[in-house]
Order: C-alpha cells, then structure tokens, then sequence
C-alpha cells in the first residue's frame, strides 16, 4: 500500500490545479456557447455575442448583438445571416439562419465605439431557438481586473468560428481556450487593449473572451484581430509575401463594450 500512495497524490494535485477544468466548468462554458453566434454576408464573416437589453420587455424577444464593428464595415450588403440553433433536440441539431438589417440607406444602425473596434446592434430573436444572452453584469467592469479576478497567466475560453468553421450542421461555436498574455491589464483608460496567447484566425472577430467566476461566465474582452509576421522574398521572376502567425489575438477590454451599450442606449431610436 505505501508504494501506491505517492500516485494516489499525484492524482489528487492533477484534479485541484487550477489550470484543469473540472466538473463545474461544464456548465458555464455550455452558458458561453449559447450566448455566441456567427455572423457573416458574401464580403465578411465573424462571431458575436448576445447581451440582454435590460429592458424586461424584451426578454426572449430583443438583445443586442455585439462584434467587432469591422466585421459590420466590412458586409457587402445591408443585411447580416446569424445562425441560431434550434431548440427541438428529439430529431437531431438543426439551424436556423436569420437575415439582420445591419445599414438602412446610407445610415448604419449599429453603435460603434468612437475609438475602438466594437459595435452594437439590436436584434430579434427568433422563437424556437437555443439562445441565452449574457447580462450585462456579465460583462466585466473595471474592478474586474483591478480585484485581481483578471490577471495575466490566466486561463480564458474563446468561443468562435475560426475560417467559418462551425462545431457541427447546427452552427454552434467552437470552443478554444488561451491565456491572457499582457501585463498589466489596468487601468483600462491606458490599458485598452491585451493580447491572448491563442492562434486566431479570419472569423474569430467579435468572440467574447470569458473567464470561470461563480460558476458562470463572465466577459473580459473582445477579439478584434491578430499580430502576424510579414516577410517579403524578391527574385527576378517573382515578389512574394509569406504571413505567418505569430499565436498572439488581439483583444479588446470589457469594460469597452459596456461602453458602447451605454451609446447604444443613448440613441433617440432603439
């Protein structure tokens, strides 16, 4: 029996140590997954994150959607697809694509933040669908990080649609996970931006970076783009330009988005 338990402890260490997941995890990264849809047209495709208004009338009815506003910029038309997924699971997973008024004439009715690249858009939600948007306590405040809840080495989860790619028919998001790479993170004022240790791809713009925090997930940030190495080969026949990853996202602070839902609230018309 003394030869067995050296490895009966190592068991033990491996279970508690804070950078493994365990049971209770399950149930907030499920929570982030159905907060998360893909949005996309022919010119731009990307993931976004539904946020409940706050207004009770809109409940199971109205939320925002929030992404990177490029991915909006970037639409060719002036109505995005999200992807819902159904709810009736007894014949199997199913999708449900819906179009989103994303500009009316020259007019966008998204909100943008005046600085950073984040946007918000009110949308409907559909009926039969799986969804549960964050709330807005869900996402992080400036005392988030500043409490230590937040904090470089940490482990993060990414939900998205790298290349497009989707989890499977129903278009659920991918589940991928980083750690936060920058210190320091505070204050946001001077500290606006962080960089994931995560190989991001086209698509993952506008995914929510969420953190484990009493059993639900909380927002720390938006991913907004990717730092790359770019190096340039000439021959007499030919010029080339070679991207590579360098595994880093970048990402913007949450208490960012809060601020564009407070502009969106302030608009005359929502």
């Amino acid at each position: 029996m003394a030869l067995l338990r050296p490895a009966v402890l190592c068991v033990c260490l491996v279970l508690a140590s804070p950078g493994v997941p365990s049971a209770w995890a399950i149930a907030p990264a499920e929570s982030a997954l159905r907060a998360t849809v893909r949005v996309f047209d022919a010119g731009s495709s990307g993931t976004g994150f539904l946020v409940a208004t706050g207004d009770p009338n809109d409940v199971g009815k109205r939320c925002l959607l929030v992404t990177a506003a490029h991915v909006f910029e970037n639409m060719k038309s002036d109505k995005g697809t999200l992807v819902f997924r159904l709810t009736d699971r007894e014949h199997g997973i199913g999708r449900k694509q819906v179009l989103v008024p994303t500009r009316k004439g020259n007019e966008v009715l998204w909100t943008k933040h005046p600085r950073f690249d984040i946007a918000v858009l009110a949308v409907e939600i559909p009926e039969g669908v799986d969804v549960k948007p964050f709330e807005e306590r869900q996402i992080a405040d400036g005392k988030f990080a500043e409490e230590g809840r937040f904090s470089v080495g940490q482990d993060a989860f990414i939900p998205c649609f790298p290349v497009q790619l989707e989890a499977n028919a129903a278009g659920w998001p991918i589940l991928r996970r980083g750690t936060v790479a920058t210190h320091p993170l505070v204050p946001v004022t001077t500290v606006p931006t962080f960089l994931m240790d995560y190989t991001s791809f086209g698509g993952d713009s506008g995914s929510p970076i969420v953190v484990w925090q009493d059993n639900e997930p909380m927002v720390v940030g938006l991913i907004s783009g990717m730092h790359r190495q770019s190096e340039k080969t000439v021959t007499p026949n030919e010029e080339r330009t070679v991207h590579s990853s360098m595994g880093l996202g970048i990402a913007l602070q949450s208490p960012l988005i809060r601020q564009t839902i407070e502009d969106w609230k302030k608009r005359p018309s929502q």
